[in-house]
């Protein structure tokens, strides 16, 4: 994927040479790490693979130092597991699609096609309109910034039109963020959220993405955006993950 995207940048110890050894001990965290990804029922497929996988090389990883006990880096050992895919000229990353999809973001809830009726309301009788709906526009929540989408009819398009003009003038608040940011919750250490940033940023670049940034308002750790309705996310104690050292230190 681009020599740019390392995990060195995520960590600010030196890398130490070690003795060659094979894995760890249940004592590093690693088991309760695994079991805490399987239990937590915001998980997507990408996240726990990336999660599972960047853990593994850490802590387990029998083959992570050379002859002379150097760490050996962690994308060549990472694309030995994954592997690249396609054909061509540009071999598509693994990684960068593991990344990209776990970047932090705000994403707009979808409307099935049976729920893309008409909104707007009826002047003889109480209620929407119901009618299949051609287009639509969205109100926004003032305090979380999340958007409702709302379809109108070609008879209420007019309608429609002020409800967009709605929205530009009262565009509320920079959106909570509602997906990705869960690889970070489980690996990123405090003063690691830049580092990160620039991974999830140069996957998405990979990804031929060049209109993502990292939240303003929000951290990238899906631990920490606040969910409408429900409590926080208790306080846990995280792993220190020391990527390029593939030391997995502290308690799960």
């Amino acid at each position: 994927m681009g020599a740019a995207l390392h995990l060195a940048h995520v960590h600010q110890a030196p890398v130490q040479k070690r003795k060659r050894k094979g894995g760890g001990s249940g004592g590093d965290g690693y088991d309760a790490l695994i079991a805490r990804v399987y239990q937590d029922d915001r998980m997507t497929p990408e996240a726990r693979e990336l999660i599972l996988l960047l853990a593994w090389l850490s802590a387990r990883d029998p083959n992570r130092y050379d002859e002379d006990g150097n760490i050996i880096s962690w994308r060549k050992r990472a694309d030995g597991v994954l592997g690249g895919y396609g054909h061509g000229r540009r071999k598509e990353s693994r990684l960068a699609d593991l990344l990209y999809a776990d970047r932090p973001r705000y994403e707009d809830v979808r409307d099935p096609y049976e729920k893309r009726a008409c909104a707007a309301p009826m002047i003889r009788r109480q209620g929407p309109c119901g009618q299949r709906g051609i287009d639509h526009d969205y109100t926004v929540d003032q305090e979380t910034g999340w958007r409702t989408a709302l379809w109108y009819c070609r008879r209420h398009e007019a309608w429609g039109r002020a409800l967009r003009q709605q929205r530009l003038a009262a565009p509320g608040p920079e959106p909570i963020p509602n997906a990705g940011g869960l690889v970070t919750s489980y690996l990123m250490s405090e003063g690691q959220e830049a580092a990160w940033a620039r991974l999830y940023g140069e996957a998405a670049v990979w990804k031929y993405d060049r209109s993502w940034q990292p939240p303003k308002a929000y951290s990238i750790r899906a631990d920490d955006w606040p969910t409408p309705g429900k409590d926080p996310i208790p306080t846990k104690a995280r792993l220190r993950l020391i990527l390029g050292g593939a030391e997995l230190d502290g308690d799960a």
